[in-house]
């Protein structure tokens, strides 16, 4: 896993010396501490004392360097430091992380070159020898306006642009005529333009040569907004919401359209009520949007299959997609709703899995998470069907509308679990205090298997946690384990096997297996990583590092914000 972390040490807090009615021996005066000396917390320490618990336990990182500080501790190089109790208080930083302040070379790059449309990119796929954008396209033309001219190229793609050929010198066009709108038809945006005037768009790449080679566009009136994207093989998969309808091409020729379920009696969207995801307030209240999810030929762009799906009377979408070696697709989001329709209620919502037949896109189960306000992210495992998601129990990423979670003990958390690919029971789930702001302009992060090299791991991104200073990662869901019948002494799964989900028939003579989810399980604490976020001040995400069988947390490294992660064949 590349990605950079800051070099310099940790510092936790600032203690700054008080005043006492009689000096200590570090201290010269009252404002000056003696060379070779901190005071910290009120005691004097020598260069070279480590910090110690209540009951004298030793820290591994954290120690008196006056050279550093005289007031607060300092961190020993390679580790990040938290409040915790020691020896709880040190996380190792992986030593395996690219650290540089180096730009790196690219091969590429390849991007839109008018003026007359434009394209926010949400989410890359690579397959094969492609590599598919998906954003959202709009074009700039205003059919309201008499000066307007038409054109049958309003958004085009130009590339490749490399180092040798910088000016795109040999760089070839692909255009695309998109639908216009009169800005006038659709709520104002502050962008330029409005809302309606957003169609769903991918882009197609050659991976090798960066030369682009289609734009596959599904449209209709109102905003269309693309969230997820997943490619294997020859298929590709769309997700996100629509304010009024949404139309593709079919693989037969024929074309297919979905409705918004809130449609004003006219048929079209309440203009007054487009807003992009989880932007107009710090409550969340967003539109009245429905989902959708689109399996699509990645030859071609034309569609397997379009699904209106989940629906909703308030706020609706699938965030991310992916699928399995059958074709089935995984989707994970949120929908929301107010009682008996009111617009003005206060909206209720719940994150939601789904997974949608390969032929059809028919509903082949639903896994409604009432205890989250969102899921964001999935990533299916073929190697033994699962899928891990991530989520939070606030939809507007604040306090205001937080869920009760049993496995969160503060005011929100960002979560992540494990679920079965086959039915859809959750098997663990882990959370950490804070919630992403997330929103169309934000980042809600990500979600990564890791490569067969590095081992059973996944790797989970989220903005906005650990914010006020240290926060633990071993919080969740029980530990399973086998219990020594005469001792009674638990022995926790990842202690058992670190290469599967343990089962009964995986615990010794003389051992009864413990379900996590029984009494007796060991509390997710019990485990004592060490393992948190938000021990560097200032910074904006973490990225976490977790076993995926047992959720064991392995490290938590703060970051800037993070809006996708690609782990390095090598393991890295």
């Amino acid at each position: 896993m590349k990605f950079m972390v800051p070099i310099a040490a940790a510092l936790l807090a600032t203690h700054f010396p008080t005043q006492s009615s009689a000096l200590e021996s570090c201290q010269a005066d009252e404002t000056t501490i003696v060379d070779g000396t901190c005071f910290i917390d009120n005691k004097c320490y020598e260069d070279g004392d480590e910090r110690q618990s209540q009951d004298s336990v030793l820290s591994n990182c954290q120690l008196c360097d006056s050279g550093q500080s005289q007031t607060i501790w300092s961190v020993k190089s390679g580790f990040s430091a938290s409040t915790a109790e020691p020896p709880n208080d040190c996380s190792e930083i992986p030593t395996d992380t690219f650290q540089s302040c180096t730009v790196p070379e690219f091969g590429w790059a390849t991007y839109s070159t008018r003026t007359t449309a434009r394209m926010y990119a949400m989410k890359g796929a690579v397959s094969g020898n492609y590599v598919y954008a998906a954003g959202y396209l709009k074009s700039n033309i205003d059919i309201g306006d008499d000066t307007a001219v038409e054109t049958a190229e309003d958004f085009t793609v130009s590339g490749p642009y490399t180092t040798s050929d910088p000016m795109g010198n040999n760089a070839k066009e692909i255009s695309v005529d998109l639908m216009s709108y009169a800005a006038s038809d659709g709520a104002r945006e502050n962008a330029g333009g409005s809302f309606g005037q957003y169609e769903v768009g991918i882009v197609k790449i050659d991976a090798t040569s960066g030369d682009p080679l289609d734009v596959f566009v599904y449209g209709g009136q109102g905003l269309d907004e693309t969230s997820g994207l997943a490619a294997l093989d020859d298929m590709i998969a769309i997700s996100g919401h629509f304010t009024g309808n949404l139309t593709v091409e079919l693989m037969d020729g024929t074309s297919k359209t979905i409705f918004n379920s809130n449609l004003m009696e006219n048929g079209m969207p309440n203009q007054d009520d487009q807003y992009h995801p989880n932007s107009k307030d710090g409550a969340g209240e967003t539109g009245s949007d429905d989902g959708f999810v689109i399996k699509a030929d990645a030859e071609t762009g034309k569609a397997e299959w379009i699904v209106h799906y989940p629906i909703s009377n308030k706020d609706a979408q699938i965030v991310g997609v992916d699928m399995d070696t059958d074709g089935n697709v995984y989707g994970s989001g949120y929908k929301c709703s107010t009682e008996g329709g009111d617009s003005i209620a206060p909206k209720v919502c719940d994150g939601i899995i789904v997974k949608f037949d390969a032929t059809d896109g028919s509903v082949m189960w639903e896994t409604v998470l009432s205890d989250h306000g969102a899921a964001f992210w999935i990533k299916y495992d073929a190697s033994d069907d699962a899928l891990y998601y991530t989520g939070t129990t606030t939809y507007g990423g604040t306090s205001k509308d937080s869920k009760g979670h049993n496995g969160c003990d503060s005011e929100s958390c960002a979560v992540t679990g494990r679920m079965s690919a086959s039915t859809g029971d959750i098997q663990w789930v882990r959370t950490v205090a804070g919630s992403p702001r997330w929103g169309v302009f934000d980042q809600s992060g990500d979600i990564e298997l890791a490569s067969d090299s590095d081992g059973p791991f996944i790797y989970v991104a989220f903005d906005d946690v650990g914010e006020g200073g240290p926060v633990s990662l071993d919080s969740g869901t029980s530990y399973a384990g086998c219990k020594d019948d005469a001792s009674g002494e638990i022995t926790p799964e990842y202690e058992v096997s670190t290469e599967k989900q343990i089962l009964s028939s995986d615990c010794p003579d003389g051992t009864t297996f413990v379900n996590s989810t029984d009494e007796e399980a060991l509390p997710s604490s019990s485990a004592q990583t060490g393992a948190h976020c938000g021990s560097r001040a200032g910074s904006d995400a973490c990225l976490i590092k977790f076993h995926k069988y047992t959720g064991l947390p392995i490290w938590g490294v703060d970051l800037p914000p993070i809006a996708g992660i690609v782990p390095s064949p090598d393991g890295s």
